[in-house]
Formats: C-alpha cells, structure tokens, sequence
C-alpha cells in the first residue's frame, strides 16, 4: 500500500492574504500559536510564506507597523503535493533544515505535513511490524520465574496504548483553529 502526504497530514494551515498589515499578522500569530503565516490570494493559490522569525524582525527594527505581508513574505516556498509520496516527504524533511512544508493540491493551499507528523507514521508503523504476541506480552519474563497466569497485564498494556497522547491533542487543538482567513484578504 502506498501512503502518500494526505495520510500523514493533520493540520490545517494559518492563511492570510498578501494585503493583510504587520499587526493583523502579529494578531494571526498569537491567535493561532503557529510559527507560520501561508500567504495565499482570494483563490487559495500559495504566494508565499512569512515566518514567526521575520516578523520578530521586522518588529524589533521598528519598521513600518502598516506594513503589508506581501513585504515580507518569503515568495520561494518549498512545498508538497497531496498525493506525493510519504517517502519522498520524509527524505525532504530528514535532508533539510524544514520542520513543516504546505501541502498543495490542484495549485490550492489544502493543509500543512510537519516533521511530527511524519515521526507519528514511524511509530504507528513500529508497533504494526512488532509482532502481536511481544506488543501485548510486554518484556519477556525470566524463565526461572515460569509463565504468566494472569491476563492483568495484558489488560492494562491495552488500555494504556489508547490513551489520549499529547500529539492526539495537539491533533485536536490544530484541527479546532481553522484558518484565519478575515478581514485581510
């Protein structure tokens, strides 16, 4: 079965439009706790990208506060298709500096693969390729102690594995924030 990028990602991409001043980015940032603006037209077409670090720049210099994000936006953004190849999105994150790349479908803006989500497929696919029996068992027991007679174990190891993790919630707190597409487009 081939997994492309459209079963790793789950986030949904911070958007603005290029029109869009440095304090209602400013405002977006905080609002949305993203390290990133995507910077699309009234398509959804990606433009570009404006970082968390360019605007800590650009606030710390005093420049213009009505200054456009078109101004400071990164126009050469790598990016992703949606059916490209979760191999070839891991590769790209394992020989680069990125930590999350826009994912683009039909030349729209449709989401956003992070790193995490890529380390989150290696470890749902550790526990598919560790066989059944060592994933329930746990650690193997001494032999001079003799077999386990009680299933309790195996019952709590169950349990424990469904829990809510912290990248399930951080799933959930992404997937509430939608896009802050508004008032500057």
């Amino acid at each position: 079965m081939r997994m492309t990028v459209a079963d790793l990602m789950c986030e949904t991409p911070v958007t603005v439009g290029p029109q869009c001043t440095t304090d209602e980015a400013l405002e977006a940032f905080f609002e949305y706790e993203t390290p990133e603006l995507y910077v699309i037209d009234k398509s959804g077409r990606l433009l570009g990208v404006l970082p968390d670090y360019e605007m800590l720049k650009t606030q710390l210099s005093g420049e213009a506060r009505e200054a456009r994000v078109e101004q400071l936006m990164s126009r050469s953004v790598p990016f992703c298709r949606l059916d490209s190849d979760a191999a070839e999105v891991t590769r790209m994150f394992r020989d680069s500096q990125f930590s999350r790349l826009p994912v683009i479908k039909a030349g729209r803006l449709v989401g956003v693969v992070t790193r995490a989500d890529v380390l989150r497929l290696m470890a749902v696919l550790r526990r598919i390729d560790t066989p059944a029996a060592k994933a329930v068992a746990g650690p193997k027991r001494p032999k001079h102690l003799g077999p386990v007679k009680s299933t309790t174990t195996r019952t709590t190891r169950a349990k424990s594995v469904g829990s809510k993790s912290a990248s399930s919630r951080s799933r959930s707190k992404s997937a509430s924030r939608g896009s802050a597409a508004g008032a500057c487009r």
